[in-house]
């Protein structure tokens, strides 16, 4: 059923090609759904990163390939500054809080790890970098070659011939998405800009060792994404949570209980007085787009307390944060097909809401039990 595929990403359409043959048969596709977002070849993509502690990472999606059932997806890798190793040792130093490496470094990760979309805009280092209020996105002038772990411009012109065309295509793509840019003074070009090969530059496919990514969590978590995706790291409900003390003040886990109290009807006046308690963060917020269901909309059922709706929504993502915390991708998954379920069946919701069902319960239910 639709309902069952929403929790897995599935293939659009028809393969444009099939390659290999048995067990190695790969099914290539031009798109795939997740969630409710198509994801096309060449999209710029958030994924969700292998350690709670790090950022999101950022890709290209160059393939999108099913085998054996399992739809996979072909990124082509950037990296942040703090996060690509120099050959001497130590990192580089951002020079914009938006900015990114690309790197012709290939993974292949499970499609459902594809988070959203995002914006990248690639400027060579003579172009003035556009106002992040009206071209929001992270930045890319300099290629970070992965093997020998140094920095190439975007105009250097000593690339291979074809990698070189893909980095034309790229800032051809902004140029067209944003306009033409003003030149930069000269004076402002960074001095570590002329980092350069005496030998012909050969990027492998992969690196044989993977760089660490991990990184200082210190700042705020969701730093580097606040500009492609407005109030994503906010929460809905910030003031109801904090007001019954179920904060958990670890940001992903803040983030699946604010998702689960949404699915929820909320007693409306205290709801609502609850929502705006903080006139400033939470106001903004509910001002927001938000993708998030109105639960209201789609049933009459009735609507719950917030003490008893926090309450209950906390317990079941403690219970699933205590069962699934050492395997960060498996906590993700586990709690995103709580939410669809929970937030797809009346029925489940009222069973829940109304203490028929134990929250702790809800984890060992099987798909179709979760659907009644």
């Amino acid at each position: 059923s639709r309902e069952e595929d929403s929790t897995e990403a599935v293939p659009v359409g028809e393969p444009l090609k099939v390659t290999g043959k048995g067990k190695k048969q790969r099914r290539h596709y031009l798109s795939f759904e997740y969630e409710g977002n198509t994801f096309e070849l060449e999209d710029p993509v958030l994924l969700t990163p292998e350690q709670q502690k790090e950022k999101p990472y950022v890709a290209i999606i160059k393939d999108i390939t099913e085998n054996d059932g399992s739809l996979s997806v072909t990124g082509q890798w950037f990296y942040r500054p703090e996060e690509a190793d120099k050959k001497g040792g130590g990192n580089w130093t951002a020079s914009d809080t938006r900015e990114l490496f690309y790197s012709f470094h290939i993974d292949d990760v499970p499609a459902e790890s594809v988070m959203h979309k995002c914006v990248v805009h690639f400027i060579p280092l003579n172009k003035q970098i556009p106002s992040r209020k009206e071209h929001p996105g992270f930045i890319v002038q300099k290629v970070y070659d992965t093997v020998a772990k140094k920095l190439w411009n975007l105009t250097d012109k000593d690339y291979e011939d074809n990698k070189q065309h893909e980095i034309d295509l790229l800032v051809k793509k902004t140029v067209d998405r944003i306009g033409q840019l003003p030149d930069r003074e000269p004076i402002d070009v960074p001095a570590d800009s002329t980092d350069q090969f005496s030998n012909k530059r050969g990027l492998r496919k992969r690196p044989p060792n993977p760089l660490d990514v991990s990184r200082d969590t210190t700042g705020k978590p969701e730093q580097f994404i606040k500009a492609e995706t407005p109030g994503s790291d906010n929460l809905k409900h910030y003031a109801i949570l904090a007001k019954y003390k179920a904060v958990t003040n670890a940001t992903y886990r803040d983030k699946w209980l604010d998702k689960l109290v949404d699915t929820i009807p909320l007693t409306s006046k205290e709801g609502a007085e609850a929502s705006h308690a903080d006139a400033g963060s939470v106001a903004k917020i509910s001002n927001s787009s938000s993708s998030a269901r109105d639960p209201s909309s789609s049933d009459n059922e009735n609507s719950y307390p917030p003490d008893v709706v926090v309450s209950i929504m906390a317990s079941l993502e403690r219970s699933t944060y205590d069962a699934l915390h050492a395997d960060f991708q498996k906590y993700n998954q586990k709690m995103r097909k709580l939410e669809f379920n929970i937030k797809n069946s009346p029925v489940l919701r009222r069973r829940l809401m109304n203490k028929e069902l134990d929250p702790p319960v809800l984890l060992t239910m099987s798909p179709d039990e979760l659907k009644v």
